[in-house]
């Protein structure tokens, strides 16, 4: 091992510690992106949880000696050297609901076995920490930059990356180029485009309310509907039927469904509780006994995660397989309001479409209230950046796995010349969760120390090799 290998390896090991106490201290703040909670007086654009949490992430690079800048409190900014010219690290402090299911207390953090529990410790607080030591670090070791080091934190990127689009459309300077640390390793080359749909279906007369979920990205795993039933009916039809609990209501029934949350981007791995309940129901003749016909709807529409009820199933070789998820439901005054997530392919004739699937809706009495489409992210593998960053990545872990795609959407999307780049390295799974906790929009959410320290050292060697 080189002299600078061991010495770097050292002071991350003596920081270890620091690190991770860190970490703990910003996961116990819940800093789910809220603008229907917006304050102006307060420069609180996402909610009193953003506005701390951002405070708190300031203050904290701030007491190390950094400038900072709070962006209006839409997103911040600490900086590494006075170079003109800088290179930007970008990361998330908002964090997705905490959801059902959990083990662990959310917000109470604890360090178990290797691992951190607790929601936003991976995605994305992990991030904008390995970015406070790697400034940490060239302070410390006082290392002339030929470019400043810029740590960029946005607060709503788990909601559609409105903050840093406010600020660039606000004026706001970028560095000429950035990375985007809030995927894998090693380089991301391309993301599909989002597809973001809120619709409204016709319930149908018997269903007297329906929820689920609370985000668009997230698969909801635990679904509520209250039928125009009597409990003995509904016990009756439904009693062979798995992962559903059946609960008398003043109104009829409460039938609860249940099934495995996950990421949106990553239905092979999930078990949606809204098409659980929907395919149950069918399953049991209530569908036809009662008018459900939202859940027919819903069921039929939605029957594969992939766009296969809708009429589009389809996939590239560059970015894989369309996805689809109903990312929330609730019941308004005799329709389901449904919050949808499409994330499709690079090269997927999105205009072709959008057209087909409005018109499909249409047929079926289905109003849409909004609809937001996201380009697709893509940069050549063989471009010099993606290059120098796939040999470092080499170098560091030995792992010679060529750039990839992924159906996540990051801020690559919205910050000019961003590429994404880690920080999540293959780690692990903790053995002492049950299956279906511990991903990043699911409950027990984990971060493995050691994977999360290996990223740090690269990133530290790529800041290095790029401005040093």
């Amino acid at each position: 091992m080189k002299a600078d290998e061991l010495e770097i390896r050292e002071w991350i090991a003596a920081h270890r510690d620091d690190m991770v106490r860190d970490l703990m201290d910003w996961v116990r703040i819940p800093s789910v992106s809220r603008a229907d909670l917006c304050d102006p007086e307060k420069k609180a654009p996402y909610g009193p949880e953003c506005r701390r949490m951002l405070d708190h992430a300031l203050a904290r690079l701030s007491a190390e000696g950094f400038r900072t800048e709070d962006h209006d409190g839409y997103c911040g900014s600490a900086w590494y050297g006075d170079a003109p010219e800088e290179l930007g690290f970008a990361a998330h402090l908002d964090v997705v609901p905490e959801g059902f299911g959990w083990i662990y207390a959310p917000y109470e953090p604890v360090e178990k076995d290797g691992f951190i529990i607790g929601r936003g410790c991976d995605d994305n607080k992990s991030s904008a920490i390995i970015g406070l030591y790697l400034m940490k670090y060239l302070k410390e070791h006082q290392i002339r930059m030929k470019k400043s080091f810029r740590l960029m934190m946005g607060c709503a990127e788990e909601t559609g990356m409105a903050d840093f689009r406010h600020y660039l459309a606000s004026g706001g300077q970028v560095p000429e180029f950035s990375i985007i640390a809030d995927g894998g390793f090693p380089v991301c080359c391309a993301q599909k485009g989002g597809w973001n749909m809120d619709i409204s279906i016709p319930a149908g007369k018997d269903i007297l309310d329906f929820s689920a979920g609370n985000v668009r990205n997230a698969i909801p795993d635990r679904a509520e509907m209250v039928l125009n039933l009597s409990c003995e009916d509904a016990l009756s039809a439904l009693k062979d039927l798995e992962k559903l609990e059946i609960i008398p209501d003043d109104r009829g029934v409460r039938v609860i469904s249940h099934g495995k949350g996950g990421h949106a981007a990553h239905p092979e791995d999930s078990d949606n509780a809204v098409l659980v309940l929907a395919n149950a129901l069918i399953r049991s003749g209530l569908a036809e006994r009662l008018d459900l016909s939202g859940i027919s709807f819903i069921a039929e529409t939605f029957r594969t995660p992939y766009g296969d009820g809708m009429g589009f199933a389809c996939k590239d070789e560059i970015s894989g397989y369309l996805t689809s998820n109903i990312g929330v439901v609730r019941f308004e005054a005799g329709t389901i309001r449904a919050l949808l997530d499409i994330r499709y392919p690079v090269s997927a004739p999105i205009m072709e479409m959008t057209d087909a699937f409005r018109a499909y809706l249409s047929e079926h009495k289905v109003i849409v209230n909004d609809l937001d489409i996201e380009k697709p992210f893509y940069i050549d593998p063989e471009t010099p950046i993606v290059k120098t960053f796939q040999k470092i990545y080499l170098d560091v872990t030995g792992d010679d796995t060529a750039p990839y795609s992924m159906g996540g959407g990051t801020y690559s999307r919205v910050i000019p010349n961003g590429i994404t780049f880690g920080g999540g390295l293959q780690a692990p799974r903790p053995d002492f969760l049950p299956e279906g906790h511990g991903s990043c929009h699911g409950p027990d959410e984990v971060k493995h120390i050691d994977t999360w320290l290996r990223a740090f050292e690269i990133y530290l060697k790529c800041i290095l090799e790029l401005c040093a």
